[in-house]
């Protein structure tokens, strides 16, 4: 043992417990009383498909400064011959002392039959009082011959093969393969057991030193959150999409590494805040995951996942922070355009007036929204040809500013908006195509002339004049904007119907188009009132 001030004990491990060191309560029974623990440090619980490592944080170093007392019990179907083990400290450094240099001793010590020079023992195989130098547990039968200590390794004695005995064998065991794990020339090392531990069969060592970060090799986690159809450490999601969390190990072992990786979803930057708990995996070839899939709502989210170590890995967190996942409120977001008096999703309009577009914002959360909207004005229904600069305007609360008017030259336009979304609003863009812009040439067609005579009910037919040259092959009327009749001219007509409209003005629109594709528009004022009621003369 190191006399040295006492090292603090990992706070990481499988499962953390504190309990009063007696007996009786002891975490782990694997272990017996020895020095000052009364049970295990640590367990190391051997299964199927991995071996994981438990502390008990009321168990110290046995003989208060730095030696670790280890149980070791297999849970698996199959014997236990040996077991690697590793840790970026100096693990295997014996220093001629061990659990039966200690009072009480390891129940069963008894004087080694060879003194490290190789002389016999006067007292060999005598049971060893408490503290006596040379004293360890007899050799094991299977223990084969040859096993040596590299330099730094100091022994207690001999065994009956003339193997050097380190006094921290249990009694069942001995250490072989002892070398350096990174910087540490005694960090590593195989644990030998004979006979075999049997499937449910238990037994204890001990090693120079508890890991202060953990057994084996430097761990580190990165993780990748996927949904949405979306990969990377930072993702941005609509509300309802599941997201799920993977975790790749790094490290020197990480490759072989075995045990559980868990995640976990919390709402602020420090990862103190937990949201939910989003599962387990179990690693493999360095990965594990998906975790579970999370629907979270609208919000911004910062997920962790923690391995938990094996005997040839330390446990590792991701960084917290290095993952965040913001989820956004689905909107959509819809235009009205206006211009020479109409407002509506489809006007026509005289060349020269200016048109100019408004979005409103619509979604769960749009109620508080924020954020600015981009309009655009196209020649064609796929909004790809640029017809216009785009524009910005502010948006609040779920209503934007109008764009800047706009004058196209005569044609048919598309509008579009879009919107750049906020913190816990979702981007979205209106449909091209819902909103069409047609800008007419200004012309005579033959509508008639503007009048302040009464029109009420009056039903006329007109005859569209086209310029010469062009033929025109479709009309449309419109009232006050609001299309009444479309369609293809018959014998060169169509029929302009006032009827039923009431007292008053009303804009009387022609629109004409040509076989090339033109738009033509004439506009008059109408005039419209109720008939005098006629009434009968009495006689």
């Amino acid at each position: 043992m190191r006399r040295l001030a006492l090292l603090g004990v990992s706070s990481v491990a499988l499962f953390l417990v504190s309990l009063a060191p007696s007996a009786a309560n002891a975490a782990f029974t694997q272990c017996p009383a020895i020095g000052i623990d009364t049970s295990c440090q640590f367990l190391f619980n051997v299964t199927d498909s991995e071996t994981t490592i438990e502390q008990d944080t009321s168990q110290p170093p046995y003989e208060a400064a730095d030696d670790a007392l280890i149980g070791i019990v297999n849970n698996s179907s199959k014997p236990v011959s040996s077991i690697p083990i590793s840790a970026e400290i100096e693990l295997f450094g014996f220093e001629a002392d061990g659990i039966c240099d200690v009072s009480p001793p390891a129940p069963g010590c008894e004087v080694t039959p060879f003194d490290t020079s190789g002389a016999a023992n006067p007292n060999a195989g005598e049971k060893c009082p408490p503290a006596t130098f040379g004293c360890a547990f007899k050799e094991p039968a299977g223990e084969p011959a040859g096993i040596t200590y590299p330099p730094g390794v100091e022994a207690i004695g001999q065994g009956e093969k003339h193997n050097p005995v380190s006094g921290y064998e249990g009694p069942r065991s001995w250490f072989t393969g002892i070398s350096p794990l990174g910087s540490f020339p005694t960090g590593r090392g195989v644990v030998n057991f004979d006979p075999p531990l049997a499937p449910g069969e238990s037994t204890y060592f001990s090693l120079e030193s508890p890991p202060v970060a953990g057994f084996g090799s430097s761990s580190a986690l990165t993780t990748t959150l996927t949904g949405g159809g979306q990969t990377g450490a930072s993702i941005s999601v609509l509300q309802g999409a599941p997201v799920t969390d993977s975790a790749t190990l790094g490290g020197a072992n990480a490759a072989a590494a075995t045990g559980t990786v868990s995640f976990a979803v919390y709402s602020d930057p420090t990862c103190t805040l937990l949201v939910t708990a989003a599962g387990s995996a179990k690693l493999s070839s360095a990965t594990a995951g998906p975790s579970s899939p999370e629907t979270l709502a609208p919000g911004k989210y910062y997920w962790q996942a923690h391995y938990v170590g094996n005997s040839e890995n330390q446990p590792a967190t991701s960084a917290c922070g290095s993952e965040v996942l913001t989820v956004l409120s689905p909107t959509t977001t819809t235009t009205v355009q206006t211009g020479g008096g109409l407002s509506a999703a489809s006007i026509t309009v005289p060349v020269g007036t200016p048109v100019g577009d408004k979005a409103s914002i619509a979604g769960a959360l749009a109620a508080s929204s924020s954020g600015t909207v981009s309009y655009a004005l196209f020649k064609d229904s796929k909004c790809t040809l640029a017809a216009a600069p785009v524009s910005a305007a502010a948006e609040s609360k779920g209503v934007a500013a109008p764009s800047a008017p706009v004058k196209p030259a005569a044609g048919t336009y598309y509008w579009r908006a879009s919107y750049s979304g906020d913190a816990l609003d979702a981007p979205s863009v209106s449909a091209c195509g819902s909103e069409v812009l047609k800008v007419a040439k200004k012309i005579n067609l033959g509508l008639g002339a503007l009048s302040k005579k009464c029109t009420s009910k009056r039903r006329f037919i007109a005859h569209p004049r086209a310029p010469r040259g062009v033929k025109l092959l479709k009309v449309e009327v419109q009232i006050n904007g609001k299309r009444k009749a479309v369609g293809n001219l018959h014998k060169g007509a169509t029929t302009i119907n006032l009827r039923g409209l009431p007292k008053g003005a009303f804009k009387v629109a022609m629109i004409a188009t040509s076989a090339s594709g033109q738009i033509y528009e004439d506009v008059r004022t109408f005039h419209t009132c109720v008939p005098k009621k006629h009434h009968k003369k009495k006689h």
